[in-house]
């Protein structure tokens, strides 16, 4: 009789370990994200190192991190094993803290100073089709020569602007998500790619009136923000 013997390797156990989708996490004051954590067997519970930094909250496989003050420290999660992994947090200062309550346009970025109040150019907010958002400024005409001008593109393929407003901020983008453009004597001097924008804050305006938003963006190695109400394209 001829015995056949046949050994099988098998992977580890995902069950045997916890994995986060993010395990380095930097967020603002009063920021929070979300880490899903896949692995092991739920439930799933979390433990601060430092709570006054981070607060860290579960719900099925996702785990709210919310930002309390600047500094790094860590988030242990455990599963109903006992099997535990950790994230890394790290927590920032808003750049533009200052300027959330301050509801005049203002663009900041290379040459162009800051701008504060309506009677410093002009400025429109408009939300258009396909999930795009154009800041533009212009600013107060000298003699006879053109004024510059300034358009910003964003794409908003979730739509953060223009839906039920509300006070929030919103991790910046990691690819190209708009374009930028710079006019001046009325010719077009440079474009550059947006690496990325952030929702600061949104701020709900009364029944009739437009709300406002607070949009920072990155340009060409250059931070800038804007403050504008919204109007909505009509179809």
């Amino acid at each position: 009789m001829l015995l056949g013997l046949v050994f099988i390797a098998c992977d580890d156990d995902e069950t045997d370990k916890l994995t986060f989708d993010k395990n380095n996490v930097e967020i603002l004051i009063e920021e929070t994200t979300t880490v899903k954590v896949s692995g092991g067997v739920s439930p799933y519970t979390v433990e601060e190192a430092d709570e006054t930094v981070v607060t860290a909250t579960v719900s099925g496989s996702d785990i709210a991190l919310k930002g309390l003050k600047e500094g790094a420290t860590t988030v242990k999660v455990t599963d109903a094993n006992g099997i535990q992994a950790t994230i890394a947090v790290k927590v920032n200062e808003d750049p533009y803290e200052d300027e959330k309550g301050d509801a005049t346009v203002r663009v900041a970025w290379d040459t162009f100073e800051k701008v504060q109040g309506t009677d410093a150019g002009s400025y429109t907010f408009i939300k258009g089709e396909n999930k795009t958002v154009v800041f533009t400024w212009t600013g107060e005409a000298e003699g006879e020569a053109e004024a510059d001008s300034f358009v910003l593109t964003l794409q908003d393929p979730d739509e953060k602007i223009g839906a039920e407003a509300e006070t929030a901020s919103t991790k910046e983008s990691p690819v190209v998500v708009g374009e930028l453009t710079l006019i001046v004597d009325g010719e077009t001097t440079e474009q550059h790619d947006v690496a990325s924008w952030r929702l600061v804050q949104a701020e709900p305006a009364e029944e009739g009136d437009a709300d406002t938003y607070w949009v920072a963006f990155t340009a060409n190695g250059k931070s800038g923000l804007f403050v504008a109400p919204l109007t909505v394209a009509e179809e």
